[in-house]
């Protein structure tokens, strides 16, 4: 017997996904790559990640 699902990870993700297709449909894939990068940057989970990798990156390249 199936129960009803309070939570549906499938559907969230679906939603997710319709979300940000639309929200890039008349962006190049170059401009929604630049846009998505931004965004990441400055969130609070991969921001920090993100700023001491390229900090790494640049202390070893020189």
């Amino acid at each position: 017997m199936k129960k009803n699902k309070k939570f549906d990870g499938v559907k969230m993700k679906w939603d997710i996904q319709q979300q940000i297709s639309e929200e890039f449909a008349s962006v190049s894939d170059e401009e929604a790559r630049r846009i998505q990068m931004a965004k990441v940057i400055k969130g609070p989970i991969l921001g920090p990640f993100c700023k001491e990798v390229s900090s790494v990156k640049k202390a070893s390249s020189k």
